[in-house]
């Protein structure tokens, strides 16, 4: 995997602040510490990885036996057209972080055990700081650079820089105060939602399928978790991931989670087991209210960047409706940040980076 080229030794290290662990926030964070920057990763969730998410419970068996099950819930899996991405999967399926995903059909792949680990192995050998649990509520321009605050206070210290890599509706609250234009053009982004069944049944006598796309009914994609590669498995059982479509999600989406559930079930039994029944062992819903982008505005930039404020924005909603939109703006927000004045690389060092095509 390429790196990034290295800071100038003269210069201070630059200390950058990213809002936002998922994959734009992690290739942000990557190639920002690759080149000397140190970089400090804040997310709301328990871990990292966004949208590139793996739930991980239990269910009690009829013998009264816990049982570990993991739903990626998020992204089902990824492919990679650019040459920068191609870099990384070609990385993760030589060092074994990443596996083909064959029954998707064409280049597809996951990230193993579970869809984070992408975004782990893009940070994890590197000094990034990462502090997860607690949502930014607002940031604040003091003399010299910036401070986060959290719902514990103000976190101790300056950056010189703010990255906001999170879906635009969230973005938009904490670009107000400094600024207006990008976060009215954030708010006004339309996003989809995405209503997620999560289940464990008896595995089903009907035909055997590891990916479905119904064209009808509510559900636009079922996933056998459980037959990816590198999943758990528990002989006798089958572990499904099943995704509502964007109009009956937005149909639906202040429905209490007991309706959706039941609905969702009834449409996944119907793929499953066509007029038979199911026993359901284990079944939760997610709702995720920014899933995907509706659309992405031509000729939109791949990231948001003011370097005489030192505050940027990045995300998938910048470039497309997939994974690999979000790694790469990532990318461009961490090229802009390290181009600016306070963070601008020696030339001809002889190290590479990403290259964004």
């Amino acid at each position: 995997m390429q790196t990034a080229t290295p800071l100038h030794p003269t210069r201070a290290t630059p200390r950058i602040a990213i809002v936002g662990a998922g994959l734009a926030g992690a290739a942000c964070a990557r190639t920002l510490a690759s080149s000397g920057a140190q970089v400090t990763l804040f997310d709301k969730s328990r871990g990292i990885g966004g949208r590139l998410s793996t739930r991980r419970t239990v269910w009690t068996d009829a013998l009264g036996v816990e049982q570990p099950v993991q739903f990626d819930h998020g992204a089902v899996g990824f492919e990679a057209h650019s040459l920068a991405f191609q870099a990384v999967v070609q990385q993760g399926l030589a060092d074994g972080w990443i596996a083909h995903w064959a029954a998707a059909g064409g280049d597809h792949f996951v990230a193993v055990p579970g869809m984070p680990a992408l975004c782990h192995a893009l940070i994890g050998s590197l000094d990034v700081h990462v502090h997860t649990g607690e949502p930014v509520t607002g940031l604040h321009r003091i003399r010299g650079g910036w401070q986060i605050e959290r719902n514990s206070g103000l976190w101790p210290g300056r950056f010189d820089q703010v990255v906001l890599a999170l879906p635009p509706a969230q973005a938009a609250p904490l670009l107000r105060p400094h600024a207006t234009g990008w976060s009215e053009a954030a708010a006004q982004v339309p996003m989809q939602a995405c209503w997620t069944l999560m289940a464990v049944t008896d595995t089903p006598p009907g035909p055997a399928f590891d990916l479905l796309q119904p064209t009808r009914g509510p559900l636009a994609s079922i996933v056998r978790n459980d037959r990816k590669p590198g999943r758990q498995t528990t002989p006798g059982h089958a572990v499904w991931v099943a995704q509502a479509s964007a109009a009956w999600s937005a149909s639906h989406l202040e429905d209490h989670p007991a309706g959706v559930s039941k609905a969702l079930r009834d449409a996944l039994r119907a793929a499953i087991n066509p007029g038979g029944e199911v026993r359901w062992c284990h079944s939760t819903v997610h709702r995720w209210l920014y899933a995907r982008p509706a659309r992405v505005p031509l000729g939109t930039p791949g990231c948001w960047w003011d370097a005489a404020r030192g505050l940027g924005v990045c995300g998938d909603f910048l470039v497309g409706a997939h994974a690999e939109a979000a790694f790469l703006s990532g990318l461009d927000m961490a090229h802009a940040v390290l181009s600016a004045p306070a963070t601008r690389r020696t030339a001809g060092s002889g190290a590479a980076r990403f290259a964004r095509t």
